[in-house]
């Protein structure tokens, strides 16, 4: 006999919409206070906090939608992916050249905000169809925003190669995986989500993946 999985009611989705927004800014928060005492020694490392910053005002503005995934596996995939970053902390010898290093977290930080533009109050943690978009960065690869996130994440554990950001930003890009597949699984029954994906051939990285 099989059983049934309800779905959560509206109201469990608010309380749990409520407790992801209060658990990532304290997180983000955590952040400010970590890397803000290493500014003096590695003043771009601000770019980092500009990055998640944004990340955390988009996540409080964004538009509701009933088109969410109500798995708790997607929910959870979401809330570590954002939560794995904000635990970063700053410090270590840096493995290449101030240049190199901050040039990657601005490339990245560009990425990520040329993505977020195109998106607005689209923008969400968990998957969910706020509207299809396929213009500016989306005609390059499926998620930019996520690549943006991966090369700012990048150029920051270059420069603060401490093991605790390597494993954080390590778990972070597999969990980014998952979850972009959880979301592409929601999206793809949008039929145009659909044409999209067959205009836009690459996930994450061109001619790879």
């Amino acid at each position: 006999m099989e059983l049934a999985i309800k779905a959560p009611a509206a109201s469990t989705l608010r309380i749990i919409d409520w407790i992801e927004k209060t658990v990532i800014l304290v997180l983000f928060f955590g952040l400010l206070a970590r890397i803000g005492a290493t500014l003096g020694q590695h003043p771009f490392n601000v770019l980092l906090l500009v990055s998640d910053g944004i990340v955390v005002v988009m996540m409080v503005l964004r538009r509701r939608t009933e088109a969410v995934s109500q798995l708790p596996v997607d929910w959870l995939l979401a809330m570590a992916a954002t939560a794995a970053p904000l635990m970063a902390r700053g410090g270590g010898q840096p493995l290449v050249s101030d240049a190199v290093g901050y040039g990657l977290m601005a490339a990245g930080l560009f990425l990520s905000l040329y993505a977020k533009a195109a998106l607005w109050r689209s923008f969400g943690l968990v998957a969910a169809n706020r509207g299809v978009k396929n213009s500016g960065p989306y005609r390059l690869v499926r998620h930019p925003m996520y690549l943006g996130y991966t090369i700012t994440q990048v150029g920051f554990v270059l420069l603060n190669p401490v093991w605790t950001n390597v494993g954080l930003y390590a778990s972070a890009f597999l969990l980014q995986i998952l979850r972009l597949r959880a979301e592409e699984q929601l999206l793809a029954q949008d039929p145009a989500y659909a044409v999209y994906m067959t205009k836009t051939r690459f996930r994450l990285v061109p001619g790879i993946f």
